[in-house]
């Protein structure tokens, strides 16, 4: 249960942005959400499957990022940093968990060296979110991709630093994305009978929805624990004895 959980999670992670924020069209950081599942697969269950299979998937998913950002016509500029921040969120969460002897071969030709020809992800990744961040306007989009690639787990040089100061870093980003993002403008909904029963789950966070899930299963297993406890006391008591 806990690997739907996560990944659920992760999922949401990249999801969880207000439409109003993007007319009609999917967000930089809602394009990720098979990065997500990607990444997700990996933390859950390691490498599974053959590192060459598993970099044609890679390479797939950044190819298919790539392209549409440029349909949705992204600035080049903005393309680059997003993609970027992917090979290194991929590259990081790969070589954390391929076996010794293959991570030296992917290290050799990781995504950001075959995409880019670059291999600093750990530094230029946070170089770039901090020039972002300190644009007039910030562009909120690029922003909120770069919250999930964090959300994600991508530690890069704060492998070094500090969580510490990582952990920082991610405060004063969704602060920012906080103040930027305009609110939701909640409507009134004139025919109540369209209403559907799950209609408010929309407005609850994956946070909440995942946390109240594991809260309920640690109840159900402590009721049903001590109706086992009683069941067994039951059957191990003393008979009475018998009169003669």
């Amino acid at each position: 249960m806990s690997y739907f959980v996560d990944v659920s999670r992760d999922v949401a992670l990249v999801e969880s942005q207000p439409a109003a924020h993007h007319g009609s069209g999917a967000s930089i950081r809602a394009l990720l959400r098979d990065t997500a599942l990607q990444v997700s697969t990996l933390n859950q269950g390691g490498i599974a499957q053959s590192v060459p299979i598993l970099r044609k998937r890679c390479l797939e998913l950044v190819a298919v990022f790539a392209a549409t950002l440029e349909q949705r016509g992204i600035a080049a500029d903005v393309r680059e940093d997003a993609l970027y921040a992917q090979c290194g969120l991929l590259d990081e969460t790969i070589l954390r968990y391929l076996p010794l002897h293959q991570k030296y071969q992917w290290d050799a030709q990781p995504l950001q060296v075959e995409r880019f020809g670059k291999h600093n992800a750990g530094d230029y990744v946070f170089e770039r979110l901090t020039e972002r961040m300190r644009e007039t306007p910030p562009n909120i989009d690029l922003l909120e991709c770069y919250s999930a690639v964090l959300g994600l787990g991508f530690t890069g040089r704060y492998t070094r630093e500090g969580e510490e100061k990582r952990a920082a870093l991610i405060v004063a980003l969704e602060t920012q994305i906080a103040k930027l993002r305009p609110a939701v403008n909640h409507r009134l909904i004139a025919d109540h009978g369209s209403v559907r029963p799950t209609d408010w789950l929309h407005y609850v966070s994956p946070w909440a929805i995942a946390g109240t899930g594991c809260v309920v299963a640690v109840l159900v297993y402590f009721v049903w624990s001590h109706a086992l406890d009683v069941q067994l006391a039951h059957l191990l008591a003393p008979l009475p004895a018998v009169k003669s």
